[in-house]
C-alpha cells in the first residue's frame, strides 16, 4: 500500500468483527491494524418473507481532525504520526439481519483494502459501529471511503458505499 507517486503509506483498517452478541460490547483482532466492534443491539432475527435489509454508513466526526497521536501496534505506522480516528456506524434500516462478507477501502481514490470471507452480522434495526484509523507519511489533507457488501437474512445480496471521509490536514506550526 506505499504508492510512490504519492509518498503515502495508508493503514488500512480492517473492519472485521466477530458475531454480535445481544448486549454491548466490543471485540478486536490481532490483526493489523484492529478494530473494535460494537452494536447498539444485537442478535440476529428469522428470515421475515419480504423485507430485505438495508444499510446505511454514517461518520463521526467527518471532516475528522488531524490527531498526530501514534498508532504504535501496526509496524507501518510506528514512525508515522500523520494520523486521524473516528467512528463509522452501519445500520441495518429495513428490518432484516444483514451478514457483511466484502469491504473494499479506499484512500485518496485508490482501493488500498479489498476483503472477503468476513462476516460482521449487523441485526435487524440495529448498529454496529467500528473505529477505522488511517496512519500516512503526508500530512496534508486526504480522504477515505468504505463500501460494504453481503447478504440479508432472506439471502439477498446488499450493498452500501459509505460517504467520502475527509481526513484534515495536519495544523500549521
Amino acid at each position: 500500500m506505499f504508492r510512490k507517486s504519492f509518498a503515502l503509506w495508508p493503514v488500512v483498517f480492517l473492519l472485521v468483527a466477530g458475531p454480535v452478541s445481544s448486549s454491548c460490547g466490543s471485540s478486536s483482532t490481532p490483526t493489523s491494524p484492529n478494530t473494535a466492534s460494537s452494536s447498539t443491539t444485537a442478535g440476529t432475527t428469522p428470515a421475515t418473507p419480504g423485507v430485505t435489509g438495508a444499510l446505511t454508513v454514517t461518520v463521526s466526526p467527518n471532516p475528522v481532525p488531524f490527531s498526530g497521536k501514534p498508532i504504535t501496534d501496526i509496524a507501518g505506522c510506528n514512525n508515522r504520526n500523520n494520523t486521524w480516528y473516528y467512528q463509522q456506524s452501519i445500520q441495518e434500516t429495513n428490518g432484516s439481519t444483514v451478514t457483511i462478507s466484502d469491504e473494499i477501502d479506499m484512500f485518496d481514490g485508490f482501493v488500498v483494502n479489498n476483503l472477503t470471507g468476513l462476516k460482521m452480522i449487523v441485526g435487524a434495526r440495529t448498529t454496529m459501529t467500528l473505529n477505522p484509523r488511517w496512519c500516512s507519511a503526508e500530512s496534508k489533507a486526504h480522504t477515505a471511503q468504505s463500501m460494504f457488501g453481503g447478504v440479508d437474512a432472506n439471502g439477498t445480496s446488499v450493498t452500501v458505499t459509505g460517504p467520502l471521509v475527509n481526513l484534515m490536514a495536519a495544523p500549521k506550526n
